[in-house]
């Protein structure tokens, strides 16, 4: 992420900040083994920076009706160590070479420490989550963790170009990203002492927000280069994944040009993705790509607008701004 985006995304957060910090503090606690290959492989990612999209989405969420608490703080660390172990799990599946501007950590430790720090982050973080005190959402993080594992089997049974449709594209982020933005900001609803009917409100807040933020990434994906994104320039179609920039070009041309966009996409190198991103940026679906994240954004807007006002639904507010609209 450009410096200036950071210093933005700083601002917007700075008065979450100090629990920020506790996050920061309790993530430690959690992963740190006093076993060296653990404890570096583990804190890799964290290493390199992160949004704390997830965490700062339960804080706000539960700072709508009540102070945020010990409990909350604990449960914000979970989630964000959930959500790298589910990210070291996908680059390896993915070989991906860069995360967050660094090395991946199956890259610099080998995939099989890489499995293994992804599977003690799991457990480490389930295990804050089915303490006595958090017996009300546990079910919740727990649906949202499997969701998505099956939201990656699920993108991996339809990897194919020729067989991948918006349909199943719009499956796969809801149950890999939407979902579980959603229960973050249910399960900081639910622990700030909201009613049932509001942290529903703020399930589907979050489910539209997971939907825009992925779409946004997607479409960055295409325009950005790593300096911005953190990743592979193009990293998504290096790896065989169809979004939908890619998805909404092919609905635009002819069945013969059709046909060999699919073969390009079927053999991904440098040469075949420059001609596929030339065609999607002339082709209106990057327009097309933020105008959906746009509908998605103002749903959740709607959603927001049923609860009073506050600081820090004014926060919430900004952020989900931000993270749809960065970049352009």
């Amino acid at each position: 992420m450009k410096s200036d985006l950071k210093l933005k995304l700083a601002d917007i957060l700075r008065p979450i900040e100090p629990f920020l910090a506790k996050v920061d503090d309790e993530i430690k606690k959690q992963l740190l083994a006093g076993i060296p290959v653990l404890d570096e492989s583990a804190m890799h990612l964290f290493a390199g920076g992160g949004k704390k999209i997830r965490a700062s989405l339960i804080i706000l969420s539960s700072g709508l009706s009540a102070p945020p608490s010990d409990d909350v703080i604990e449960l914000a660390a979970a989630a964000e160590i959930i959500h790298c172990a589910s990210l070291i799990h996908d680059d390896i599946i993915d070989q991906s070479e860069l995360r967050r501007g660094l090395p991946t950590v199956s890259r610099k430790w080998g995939s099989r420490i890489a499995v293994l720090a992804g599977d003690y982050m799991y457990t480490r973080a389930l295990g804050v989550a089915v303490d006595e005190r958090r017996r009300d959402i546990f079910p919740t993080l727990v649906a949202a963790t499997s969701d998505m594992v099956k939201g990656e089997l699920y993108q991996i049974e339809y990897s194919r170009p020729d067989r991948i449709s918006k349909k199943h594209y719009f499956t796969i982020i809801e149950l890999k990203t939407a979902r579980f933005m959603a229960a973050c900001m249910k399960l900081g609803a639910v622990k700030g002492g909201m009613t049932p009917a509001e942290a529903e409100v703020l399930y589907n807040a979050g489910l539209n927000l997971g939907f825009a933020f992925q779409i946004v990434d997607d479409t960055l994906d295409v325009m950005d280069d790593a300096t911005l994104t953190g990743k592979d320039a193009g990293n998504d179609f290096m790896e065989g994944k169809i979004t939908l920039p890619f998805l909404h070009l092919l609905e635009s041309v002819t069945d013969t040009e059709r046909a060999g966009l699919i073969r390009d996409a079927g053999n991904p190198d440098a040469e075949n993705w420059k001609k596929v991103r030339a065609r999607i940026m002339e082709s209106g679906a990057v327009r097309y790509c933020l105008d959906t994240a746009g509908e998605y954004t103002a749903r959740m807007m709607e959603c927001l607008e049923t609860l009073p006002p506050s600081e820090y639904k004014s926060i919430i507010v900004e952020l989900s701004k931000f993270l749809v609209e960065r970049n352009f």
